[in-house]
This record gives structure tokens, sequence and C-alpha cells, in this order.
């Protein structure tokens, strides 16, 4: 009966792209982490289960809930659902676009033991310079006050606010370059969470999701969107 009333809802949704707008403070409040760093690059990948994912890869220089300073992480991958692999396309729509080296905000949740943008383009930011004032402009809403545009400083405190924590400066990076064709050592699983036996749990222990469901849990909570998929032979 969940499964049914949650396809019902699923079917309402792709019919429209707009998100509705939420306080960061919300966004702070439901995610597992949150970073700020730099663009590097992405790659399309097929999961356990078969679907498509998209990895977006980042150097990072603040953070928050990701254990950085327990693990040694400096760089991370960030998963989105769809991507193109060959002759298969998933389209989901929503998902933000990004220019290597560009410095941006993202909140993330922890699924299957990996890293996944939560609200799709609504959970990012870009970190924009206006004269002396350093904002954060949101993908989906950059001219909305306050919800699309937040001073860097007001964020700082936010994050302290909501989590009880500060943005923890990752010291190692400070005299580091940002090269955008650099790798994580990782292959997309999420270290913090990681055991000496996670290979086993993730084939035989772990949930998998499909598509669909990742769409609805990373998206359903911040807006409404679509997603299409394209099979070509070309």
């Amino acid at each position: 009966m969940l499964k049914l009333i949650l396809f019902l809802l699923f079917i309402q949704t792709v019919s429209a792209t707009s998100f509705r707008p939420q306080p960061i403070e919300q966004q702070i409040k439901e995610s597992d982490g949150l970073f700020l760093g730099h663009y590097l690059k992405k790659k399309t990948v097929k999961l356990e289960n078969g679907s498509l994912a998209t990895q977006m890869y980042f150097k990072m220089t603040k953070e928050v809930g990701l254990q950085s300073e327990f693990f040694g992480l400096d760089e991370i991958i960030v998963h989105y659902p769809g991507g193109k692999l060959g002759d298969q396309h998933i389209h989901v729509e929503g998902v933000p676009k990004f220019v290597p080296g560009e410095k941006v905000v993202l909140f993330i949740k922890n699924i299957n033991q990996r890293y996944w943008g939560m609200n799709l383009g609504f959970g990012s930011y870009k970190m924009v310079n206006f004269g002396k004032e350093t904002v954060l402009v949101n993908t989906i809403f950059p001219d909305l006050p306050k919800i699309g545009q937040v001073k860097w400083g007001e964020f700082e405190l936010a994050v302290k606010s909501v989590k009880g924590l500060n943005l923890r400066t990752i010291d190692s990076l400070e005299s580091e370059q940002i090269v955008p064709n650099r790798l994580p050592a990782s292959e997309g699983q999420n270290r913090s969470l990681a055991s000496v036996s996670e290979e086993a749990q993730n084939k035989h222990e772990a949930p998998i999701l499909n598509i669909f469901w990742l769409v609805m849990i990373l998206g359903i909570a911040g807006g409404i969107f679509r997603f299409s998929v394209n099979t070509s032979t070309k």
C-alpha cells in the first residue's frame, strides 16, 4: 500500500519541474553532512543493481559531518541519479551542473555507504563574490532573497546553530593547487561508513535502491522534478 501511494505521488510529480523553496536552515537540518569545495570532474558509473549514477568529484576545503579528520578525507565523490553510459541514458531533471574549478557548497545524504547529493540542484550552492561580500547562490533559485542568496557569514552561523558544530577547515588543502583531473583514492564508497568487510556487506547485506527510489528519496523533500530514460543505438 505504501509503495502504491508513493507511486501515485511520483506520477503527479513527473509532470512538473518546479522546486518548492525551503529555508537553508531546513536543508542543513535534513542533511547528513555538507561541505565547501572545488568541483573537479564527473563520470557515469553503473551501480550494483544495474542503474546509472553520475559521480561528481570535489576537492574539499571545509566540511561538517564527514569526519575528514579521522579518515584523511580531503577529496569526495558525490553521486546523483542518472547519467549516460554507452547507449543507456537516464536524464534526471534538476541535477546540478558545475564548471571544473568552481567553488560550491553541497548538502549530502548517506545512502548504501555512498554520498548522494541531497535535493538535487536545490541542495547545491555556488560561491560568488559581490564586491567585498561572499554569497552562496542556489542553482535552482539564484534570484530568490534569503533562500537563493545567502551570505557566507550567515551560512556559517546557521550551520553552527543547527548542527552544533563549526565548519571544519581541512588544513592540508590550503597550499595545494586544484587539479581538475585528479581523482579521489576511492571509487565512490563512503569511507566514513566503511569497515574492513564493507565489500561483502555491500554485496550481501546493504539494501539496494533503484533509480526510482533514489530520485524519490533525494528530491521529493526539496522539490518536484521529472526524469526520462532514453536508449540510443548511435
